[in-house]
């Protein structure tokens, strides 16, 4: 099983090929009804791998997609948990369980496609939880017992991640022992904006606009986020380091895309940086700090921030570029300080509340 990205700049297309290098159609039809949708490229890509980790284990047993069960699934799982089944067959896997509900999510909305244009059944689905519970207790465990709906979803139980919120010194400290100027404004534009580690390696020459000492804030119209399009709001003092930067560094390399930030590698030089890239840089400075977070953490910081700041929660929505509100209100949960601190804030002005101070006015 082979996955390819074909067609032009812009028209892009995901295809899986077979042993035979033959399009496996079925993920054709589904990966092209994902673009259809909007969804962006990177998020076609990585359906388009986990469906091939899928038809490749299909293939080794000689299943039929079309005819999978429960149980056919539940030791799908089982291969995913003890094989790699990428590499070698009888080596320890390292996938967490987070990697695996992932997968296991995309196989989820693959057959949910196909009970859409054929008569084939989620096999993903338990619809019936009193019909041989015990043998799929470990992936049910978030299901309740008196779950009136009768189906959920196979899941792993994840460990949980502890959001890590940096503070000013530790932000200062972590971007002051990176090297390059480039990495620099990539931790930056994530620590300073909210931005998403896509949107911030996504960003072109020509969404800068010039310099203005005469504001304090910048926008960045339109920049692509998640197969969608959004503004960016950014410190002008950030806009001027950008402009520099490309003045003085990134213009010397000649590339035939504008994006600004570009690898250095001599394998990949010109080349728009990728994820992987980054996370090797900031890796190799967390692990001499002995400061670790990930890239949704900055994000984290950002919003807990603002909510700390008082800032409403409706303009935080903007900020944040969340398309639903409820998405933004995580961030209350992460600010439980500045919570406290409003309410006895309001109730410090209440004659109601009580207590000798109250009672002697």
């Amino acid at each position: 099983m082979e996955l390819h990205v074909i067609g032009e700049k812009g028209k892009e297309e995901v295809i899986l090929l077979n042993e035979n290098m033959e399009i496996v159609k079925p993920v054709y039809d589904y990966l092209k009804f994902q673009k259809q949708l909007g969804r962006a490229m990177n998020s076609i890509k990585a359906y388009g791998t986990d469906l091939k980790i899928y038809f490749r284990y299909l293939e080794m047993g000689e299943l039929l997609y079309e005819h999978i069960t429960p149980s056919d699934i539940l030791r799908f799982i089982e291969y995913l948990r003890e094989f790699d089944g990428l590499k070698v067959l009888h080596k320890e896997s390292s996938r967490s369980a987070k990697t695996i509900n992932r997968i296991i999510g995309t196989i989820y909305h693959f057959y949910k496609f196909c009970e859409m244009t054929k008569a084939i059944e989620n096999p993903v689905l338990m619809r019936d939880m009193n019909n041989s519970f015990s043998q799929y207790r470990g992936l049910m465990y978030h299901a309740r017992k008196d779950n009136m709906t009768r189906k959920s979803v196979f899941k792993l139980k994840e460990k949980k991640h502890r959001v890590k919120i940096l503070n000013q010194d530790e932000a200062e400290h972590f971007c002051n022992n990176l090297n390059r100027i480039r990495d620099r404004l990539i931790f930056k534009v994530m620590y300073l904006t909210g931005a998403r580690i896509q949107e911030t390696l996504d960003l072109q020459i020509k969404m800068i606009p010039i310099p203005d000492t005469s504001k304090k804030v910048a926008v960045f119209s339109q920049i692509k986020s998640k197969g969608k399009y959004r503004d960016l709001y950014v410190p002008m003092s950030l806009v001027e380091e950008l402009d520099n930067f490309i003045l003085n560094d990134r213009c010397r390399v000649e590339t035939d895309h504008d994006f600004i930030f570009i690898s250095q590698q001599k394998q990949n030089f010109g080349k728009q940086m990728t994820y992987r890239g980054v996370y090797e840089v900031f890796k190799t400075v967390q692990k001499k700090l002995g400061l670790y977070f990930n890239f949704h953490d900055l994000r984290h910081t950002f919003g807990s921030s603002l909510v700390t700041d008082g800032i409403d929660i409706s303009i935080i929505r903007i900020l944040m570029g969340h398309e639903h509100i409820s998405t933004t209100q995580q961030y209350l949960h992460l600010s439980g300080k500045f919570i406290e601190d409003s309410l006895a804030a309001y109730w410090e002005q209440s004659i109601l509340r009580g207590g000798e101070e109250n009672e002697r006015k």
